[in-house]
């Protein structure tokens, strides 16, 4: 499995524990899930920042970025990445909000995004 694949699993792991975490009607579990999706979504980040790839140079490329808004932290994979903005594949949209930051670790930088367009599989947006 390549790293890749593994990553994208484990962003498929967090989000059936997330689902789960919603529809539990006992309190502790729903509890102890979200505490596991908060610990894999950490290993998530930790495994974007250890990513030491150079920078894409191919629009078909994908880079793993981080989204940062109301005290969350999500991973994501950046494409076509340009001056003015972004695509960015994410595993629920829905929950992506019109503003935020994304963070590229393995550079050490960041951007101030406004969300363009949204679809099933990821988000459009714009570096302010």
């Amino acid at each position: 499995m390549t790293e890749t694949e593994s990553w994208k699993e484990r962003c498929h792991q967090v989000e059936r524990y997330r689902v789960l975490a919603q529809e539990i009607t006992d309190p502790l579990a729903a509890g102890l899930l979200r505490d596991i999706v908060f610990e894999l979504e950490a290993d998530l980040n930790d495994l974007a920042e250890i990513d030491t790839r150079p920078a894409a140079s191919d629009d078909h490329e994908r880079e793993p970025g981080v989204l940062e808004f109301h005290g969350r932290t999500i991973s994501c994979f950046v494409r076509d990445v340009s001056d003015s903005g972004a695509a960015l594949d994410v595993i629920n949209p829905s929950e992506i909000p019109d503003r935020f930051v994304l963070s590229f670790p393995w550079e050490r930088t960041s951007h101030r995004c406004r969300l363009v367009w949204r679809s099933e599989a990821g988000i459009g947006v714009t570096f302010q």
